[in-house]
Formats: C-alpha cells, structure tokens, sequence
C-alpha cells in the first residue's frame, strides 16, 4: 500500500513538473500569435493548429521537448509593417523550401561547422539579453503584477525547491485573467488548404525570408543544436546540424498550405522548456494538446484567452529565460580569446536588435584571428629556422 502510494505521489509529481515545462516557453509564443492574429489577419484555428501539431510532431522524433515559436525577425517585421497573412504565408512557404534544400544537400552541416564556440556562445549571450530587453517591455504593462509574479518565481526557485516554479505562477496567472476572457463563440474557424497567392513571393522574399534567414541559422539551427546538447546530452542525440532545418522546413510548407504562421525551433525556447521542467518529450505533447484544443474548441474566442493572460507573468518568465540563457557562456570564460569574440557578438546583436549582424562580425574576428596566428607562426618558424642554418 505505501509502495502504491509513494508510486502515485511520484506520478503526480512529474507531472506537475511536465506541465511547467510544458508552458515554460509561452512568453514569447502568446505575445506574437496575439500581434499576429490581431494585426495581420491570421486565422487563430489555423495558427494554433499547426503550432500544436508541430509540438507533438517534433517532440515524438527528437525525444525532448522541441520548442515552436512564430519566426521572430519575419514576425516582428510584418507586425511593425501590416503585412496581410497571405504574403507571410508565402514567406514561409519559401522559407521551408529553402531549409529543406539545405538539410537535404548537406549544406546545412557544412556551413554549422564554420561556426566556433565562441559564436555560438555570443549568439546565445546576445539572445538571452535580447529577451531580458523584451521582457521589461513586457513587465512595464503591469509592474504590480511582475513584482508579485517575480516574487511567486524566485520563492518557487529557492523556498519551495519540491514544487515545479511554474505551476504557482500558472496559477495565480490563471485566477486573475478569468474575469477577462471573452467567449464570444465556440468551435474552429474554418480554413482551407490552398496554394497562397505566387504573386507575393518576391515581396515576402525580399521583405521577411532575407532578414530571417541568417538568424534563423544561427539561432534556430547551429545554437539550438549546441543548447540541446548541453541541456539534454545524449537525450539530444537525434538533434543535429541536418535535422533540425528539415524539421522547420517541413513544418513551414505544411503550415503555409492551411494559413498557420512560419515556424521555427529556438535554442532561448529549448532553455525556457528545460528549466521550467521538461526533461523528456512528455511536456511537448502538454503544450502541443492545449494549443490544439485552443483551436479546436475555442477558435477565435482562443485570441481573448491568450490575451487575457497577465503580461506581467509573461515578462517574468521571458525575463528569467534570458539570464538562464546567457548563463550558458560560463564554459569560455577562462579563454580570454573565445570570451572576448563572444562578447562582440553578444553586444553587436543586442545593440543593434540583430544577432546577424553580431555573429557575422564574430566570424570574421575568429577566422581573422586564426589567419593572423597562422601567418605569425609561419614567419617565426622560418625566423627560427633562418638563425640555425
């Protein structure tokens, strides 16, 4: 009998611990499907739809709690911009080809293995501080709840070790946002497969896939990559350099055909999950089953659920992802070289709001500094060699 009971004490609690890890990702997720539904015209069914499928789906093949977030630099710009969903559809469209042909060619594997620790930590740093920048906007909405949601957080963190950190949070998130939600209707919203209009390929092309695609590499792919690796070990094994962009690719095609947003994976979205709780594919198929029943069962009432829950707690969250993202550049800092270089790549991104142009300038530094050693090196030798002759 006590074996009985300690067996469903420890079931309970991992799933408690799955759940926070399920949701620990929804402060990037729930701000850009609201602007993108809200400004651009998306169809929430279809948005939600296909966000939860493609959880489930790349959960069950990499065996880890994949991260699904709307491409950040192609969202942003289309919200600043207005631009109709039907041109993002063919952004998107466009994009996954273009990750399908690089993971299919090998490509995808041989430029991630230009890529240097001490990029990838940059790239990791910057991002991680990007989100601290955002969450701030985020906490500013509503600074009385931020303060007690940051107060929930940490006692969750260093009080209550035993209790996932999240699920007093989610919680307390939840009582306060009920009164808001508007159910307005019930059901899907009904969406079609079709081929989105051609004649927005150059606009969505030049317009959103050029500015995504460089940090889509860098982050989505070669950093997600490095973070899986270092979060999960061998639990990773399945996340590599040619998997990953064939992941997004497909997603991308199949989300473009029935009017969902482009997709991508994110190594900040991979830390949110791990740290709040995920440590298996478990909290994939929680994330993936709520978003799937938000758009099944709530359709467009689904944009007034998500909307009503309290920015504060979002900021929070997205806030305390970013310090533990940065945190992963802890492992170079006795290599004063690779530091440094992570350093420029960190500062160039977040300064100027693109990680591209941070890891661009962290390349050349790396390979400058590599050619630079090598020719001293060659010199010396020959110096060397010319005094013993």
């Amino acid at each position: 009998m006590k074996d009985s009971n300690r067996c469903l004490a420890f079931n309970i609690k991992q799933v408690l611990w799955d759940i926070s890890g399920a949701l620990g990702d929804i402060g990037v997720l729930f701000p850009l499907a609201i602007a993108l539904i809200a400004k651009n015209g998306f169809n929430p069914t279809a948005l939600f739809l296909m966000a939860g499928l493609f959880y489930i789906v790349s959960s069950y093949y990499f065996k880890i709690t994949m991260p699904v977030q709307p491409l950040k630099a192609m969202s942003a710009i289309a919200i600043a911009t207005g631009l109709s969903y039907e041109v993002i559809n063919v952004a998107g469209l466009t994009m996954g080809v273009i990750l399908i042909f690089i993971a299919v060619t090998g490509l995808s594997v041989r430029l991630g293995c230009l890529f240097p620790v001490s990029v990838i930590r940059g790239i990791q740093l910057g991002l991680g501080m990007i989100l601290i920048r955002t969450s701030s906007d985020l906490m500013g909405i509503d600074l009385s709840t931020s303060l007690l949601a940051g107060t929930i957080l940490l006692t969750g963190i260093f009080v209550l070790r035993k209790i996932p950190p999240l699920i007093p949070l989610l919680i307390f998130g939840i009582a306060i946002s009920l009164n808001k939600i508007n159910l307005s209707s019930t059901g899907a919203d009904p969406f079609i497969l079709k081929i989105p209009d051609l004649n927005h390929i150059w606009i969505g092309f030049t317009m959103l896939v050029l500015p995504q695609i460089s940090l889509t590499f860098g982050n989505a792919i070669v950093a997600t990559e490095a973070t899986g690796k270092i979060l999960y070990k061998k639990g990773a094994k399945r996340l590599n350099l040619k998997s990953i962009p064939l992941s997004m690719g497909i997603a991308n095609i199949v989300s473009g055909l029935v009017g969902g947003v482009p997709m991508c994976h994110g190594s900040g979205g991979l830390t949110a999950h791990c740290k709040f709780g995920a440590t298996s594919e478990r909290s994939g198929y929680i994330i993936g089953f709520i978003l799937i029943l938000l758009a099944i069962i709530f359709g467009s009432s689904s944009l007034s659920i998500v909307a009503a829950f309290p920015t504060g707690i979002l900021g929070i969250l997205l806030c305390y992802v970013g310090i533990q993202h940065s945190l992963f550049i802890k492992d170079i800092l006795r290599d004063n070289t690779s530091l440094f270089i992570a350093l420029i790549v960190a500062l160039l991104g977040f300064s100027t709001s693109n990680l591209t142009i941070g890891f661009l300038a962290g390349i050349l530094i790396h390979y400058g500094i590599l050619g630079f050693r090598k020719i001293y090196y060659l010199r010396h030798d020959r110096f060397i060699g010319g005094t013993h002759v």
